[in-house]
């Protein structure tokens, strides 16, 4: 294995601090419940598996998300599909609705790829403008636009909800 003379305790602490981020970034960027619950996994498992390499990267976290989506992308390319896309919120996602409220999912999922990805690291995963940039590899300057632009997205997507919520009241 691997991660000869690793700390076990040290892996342990890692995945309990940082399964839930991981999962809702998954949740955001993969179709089914059922499929970000696998990838997540499968990027742990593979994380502690390189644990001694891993544990250097300059956000951890990130390297399990880049993994598992780098895996679903693999995926989806041996299934042939014609046209990669974000589908709307399945139902599983409902039923989990202490992770992630779907309302917002369903606004997330509205968002182009990169303004999403950007969101997903820099809000769901909390890591620095920095961090996102090594783990997404593009400039920090990218991700700030991304990131505004996606935010000014959300917020031009929340607006109506709002307006009409508070018309019902």
């Amino acid at each position: 294995m691997r991660n000869r003379g690793m700390s076990k305790r040290e892996f342990e602490d890692f995945y309990l601090a940082n399964r839930t981020p991981c999962f809702r970034a998954l949740c955001v960027t993969v179709p089914s419940f059922a499929e970000a619950e696998e990838l997540v996994a499968e990027g742990f498992t593979r994380a502690y598996a390189n644990w001694n390499t891993v544990r250097k990267h300059p956000a951890p976290s990130a390297w399990v998300v880049r993994t598992a989506l780098n895996l679903h992308r693999d995926n989806w390319r041996k299934r042939n599909t014609s046209k990669r896309h974000l589908v709307a919120v399945s139902e599983s996602y409902e039923d989990q609705s202490e992770m992630l409220d779907p309302a917002l999912l369903r606004q997330l999922k509205q968002l182009p790829e990169q303004q999403l990805l950007v969101i997903v690291h820099r809000v769901l995963l909390d890591l620095s403008t920095e961090q996102t940039a090594i783990a997404m590899g593009i400039a920090s300057g990218t991700v700030s636009t991304h990131l505004k632009r996606g935010l000014a997205s959300l917020r031009d997507l929340l607006e109506p909800q709002t307006q009409k919520e508070a018309i019902n009241e």
